[in-house]
């Protein structure tokens, strides 16, 4: 047991020892604890971000331009099997854009900028590294590292949290048989868990002349291990032996 909760199960003895008004009961004693618990698993999926933006002096050709690359993107989307369910595309975004003309003390339009996003998952990871490749060949400008997730992950959420409640009445048992207490009935819980998504390995460096398989291969991709996590704060009640 660290220091920190021995201060914790001492403060909390102590809060339940003050005098009760007149005529009430004192409130029976109690510890709290903090559990934790995790699972990991392999990921089955990832979800990718990507955009296209072109600047042009001509409102329609620099829609045209944004329009064109998302079709050929989409083409090559296709032609690796993704489904069309599996892909969403937003409306153009078209904002002007200014520098400052330090001469004329004002802004000077230089253009308008249109923009697509995208968004795709892609089930088979096999594919990823092709998808990211085929992508940019398209035109497409502005790719998010992909994000992995499981199919199973409100499953292994639910395994980290009951890991997470386990630990929690451990410790708690520990402390209580220490203090020469005995462990009543959990009287409060508080739940907090999650991990932010893992993104792709990419290598620092492929070798120039190496012959690749895939699309991962070549962009020195590779796939690691999702860690869920669930934490609890759990507070018991505490009896005389």
């Amino acid at each position: 047991m660290n220091r920190a909760s021995r201060w914790i199960a001492v403060l909390s003895l102590l809060g339940t020892c003050a005098v009760a008004t007149a005529g009430e009961p004192l409130p029976p004693p109690t510890i709290a604890v903090g559990g934790h618990g995790e699972v990991t698993t392999l990921p089955d999926r990832a979800r990718v971000a990507l955009a296209v933006d072109a600047l042009n002096n001509e409102v329609k050709a620099a829609e045209a331009e944004v329009n064109a690359v998302v079709r050929r993107a989409l083409e090559e989307f296709k032609a690796l099997g993704i489904k069309a369910e599996d892909i969403a595309t937003s409306g153009t975004s078209l904002q002007p854009e200014y520098v400052w003309d330090e001469k004329t003390r004002r802004q000077v339009l230089t253009g308008y900028r249109a923009r697509r996003d995208l968004q795709l998952v892609v089930r088979n990871l096999d594919q990823l590294g092709d998808v990211l490749l085929r992508a940019t060949r398209a035109g497409v400008n502005h790719v998010s590292p992909p994000a992995l997730e499981s199919s199973r992950a409100d499953e292994l959420a639910r395994e980290a949290l009951v890991k997470a409640a386990k630990d929690a009445r451990a410790k708690a048992e520990v402390l209580a048989q220490a203090l020469d207490v005995k462990l009543g009935a959990a009287r409060m819980v508080r739940e907090s868990g999650g991990a932010p998504p893992p993104v792709l390995y990419k290598a620092m460096a492929v070798r120039a002349e190496a012959a690749f398989d895939s699309g991962n291969q070549e962009m020195g991709l590779s796939t690691g291990e999702i860690r869920i996590v669930a934490d609890v704060g759990v507070e018991f009640d505490l009896a005389g032996r």
